[in-house]
């Protein structure tokens, strides 16, 4: 009888315990909240955080709320996927509609000191249907607010933290909450890339053949901007170094 030799490999995503894999064709289910209410102009002028309340609006379909609920309720929740869920471009358009203004998720990673400015807000996702909203739908928690359980069973909540995409977020920032210096880098150079990629990416769609070039040039530095940063604080002889532009 010959032996057979299993090869030992690494843990695959179909096996307990191991971290699901975000796929967005099958995992997200984006729809728009039944009811907003706008509250532009009750809030003063600086502050940035999300113009309206609205309905629970769905986030994720069964498949998605499966793949990250069982690891979620045993303390261990798939950051990688939560990342990926919060950074694709589906979920920051449908977060931005809500906020009413262009936003992206906050740099420090999901599971750690949760990272807090003053515009920051909460979207809280339901991984239960026995809690005040259905499983896989979502609410904007803006600042100062209160979401009440009334459920009567024990609910799994997940919380992604976004703010707009002008909030001046410097790598000390990010390093205070993450504590590991190159897990801060990563996530502060992740943060200024995204920006830059959304921001580039409404220019290639909106520039006007018609557009004067002063204008044109302010545009593409604007998109710019956030990269730099990250370029002139990386290669500065102090990495810690805060820079700003002005506008």
């Amino acid at each position: 009888m010959d032996a057979m030799i299993i090869p030992l490999t690494s843990r695959r995503n179909g096996q307990p315990g191991a971290e699901p894999a975000f796929n967005p064709d099958r995992h997200l289910a984006i729809e728009p909240p039944a009811w907003s209410v706008s509250l532009r102009g009750e809030a003063p002028s600086h502050r940035q955080s999300p113009a309206s309340i609205a309905a629970p609006f769905r986030v994720l379909g069964a498949e998605g709320v499966m793949a990250i609920g069982a690891a979620t309720r045993l303390g261990h929740p798939p950051l990688k996927f939560l990342a990926a869920l919060a950074s694709h471009p589906m979920m920051i358009d449908a977060v931005s509609a809500l906020a009413g203004t262009w936003v992206v998720p906050a740099p420090v990673p999901a599971g750690g000191e949760r990272f807090k400015p003053a515009d920051a807000f909460d979207v809280i996702l339901s991984l239960t249907d026995d809690g005040a909203w259905r499983a896989g739908f979502a609410m904007i928690q803006c600042p100062g607010t209160v979401l009440r359980q009334t459920g009567g069973m024990p609910a799994a909540y997940i919380r992604l933290t976004f703010l707009s995409e002008d909030t001046v977020v410097s790598l000390r920032d990010v390093e205070d909450r993450v504590g590991d210096p190159d897990q801060a880098r990563v996530a502060w150079v992740r943060h200024k890339a995204l920006i830059t990629h959304r921001k580039l990416g409404r220019l290639i769609g909106n520039v006007g053949a018609n557009q004067d070039r002063r204008a044109l040039a302010h545009e593409l530095w604007d998109a710019l901007s956030d990269a730099e940063h990250a370029v002139e604080a990386l290669t500065s002889e102090s990495e810690g170094l805060d820079i700003f532009y002005a506008n």
